[in-house]
């Protein structure tokens, strides 16, 4: 358990109840074009650099953390100087201002300058506020409805009963029957934070990425599903009762896999999936 999404568990540093993300936007009462929050002085990474490179570029900056403090009190503006995958934390692709190296702070003042003096601009990169954050920020977020202690749980549930599927004495039901010219190929599929599966099936001539979204909503349909996070979700975002797949993975992938890196490469790269992994296994998440 870690906060890296490459973690079996990852202890992620969001979640809908901890922070107002969908909070409405507060009118600006301040002079100073941005707010910065930093106290590591010695981190190591261009920070504090960047920070006095857009002071010189006059932009006025109040500061509240323990680095070139001038301020009390509370801001915020989404000038980031991060990993070269923020955006992959962001909520909308215009969300955020992203100083990658020392080169952009230049190009990124005149930004703030312009979003400064043309509101419009500006609320244009704060409308997700309004329309709601992009599919892929939901995806990521919602994996905090489920606590990460009942994570493990699932993690370690779930090793258990692989090891005791591969024992001599495990009995289970066939992973594939012959239905007149056909193959039908028995797979399964839960939710991501559950840990019971679905039984769904394939026919051979038909083992494709369309066929495979519509049996798993078929199934999950079926019995009025409500998504994990519904509950958990701000209220303005939950949507209505139709079910909405983001990604399908085989069960076992990190969430930095099946959340950013990993896809079928088309229906023959998963029908040698479904083919080679007798009674594979998926997780859908829904948003």
């Amino acid at each position: 358990m870690t906060t890296s999404l490459s973690s079996d568990v990852p202890v992620g540093y969001f979640s809908w109840a901890e922070y107002d993300i969908m909070a409405p936007v507060q009118p600006k009462t301040e002079n100073a074009l941005a707010a910065a929050f930093i106290s590591n002085c010695g981190a190591r990474n261009f920070r504090l650099q960047a920070l006095e490179g857009l002071e010189k570029a006059n932009i006025k900056i109040d500061s509240y953390g323990g680095c070139h403090r001038n301020r009390d009190g509370r801001g915020s503006v989404p000038v980031v100087v991060g990993a070269p995958n923020i955006q992959d934390f962001a909520p909308s692709p215009s969300s955020i201002l992203h100083i990658r190296e020392l080169g952009d702070i230049e190009p990124i003042a005149k930004k703030m300058k312009y979003l400064a003096e043309n509101p419009d601009a500006y609320n244009q990169s704060l409308r997700w506020k309004y329309d709601g954050p992009s599919d892929s920020f939901k995806a990521l977020v919602d994996m905090a409805a489920v606590h990460s202690s009942c994570r493990l749980c699932i993690h370690l549930a779930t090793t258990i009963r692989e090891k005791e599927e591969k024992s001599p004495g495990f009995k289970k039901r066939p992973c594939k029957c012959t239905s007149g010219l056909e193959n039908v190929h028995h797979v399964y599929v839960r939710e991501r934070g559950a840990f019971e599966l679905k039984s769904i099936f394939l026919r051979s001539g038909n083992i494709t990425l369309q066929a495979l979204e519509s049996a798993v909503l078929s199934k999950f349909n079926s019995s009025k599903h409500v998504p994990i996070w519904k509950q958990e979700r701000p209220e303005s975002i939950r949507g209505g009762n139709e079910l909405k797949v983001y990604r399908i993975y085989p069960v076992g992938m990190t969430q930095r896999q099946a959340l950013y890196t990993f896809r079928f490469k088309g229906d023959a790269d998963l029908r040698s999936h479904v083919e080679s992994n007798p009674c594979a296994k998926f997780e859908v998440i829904f948003v």
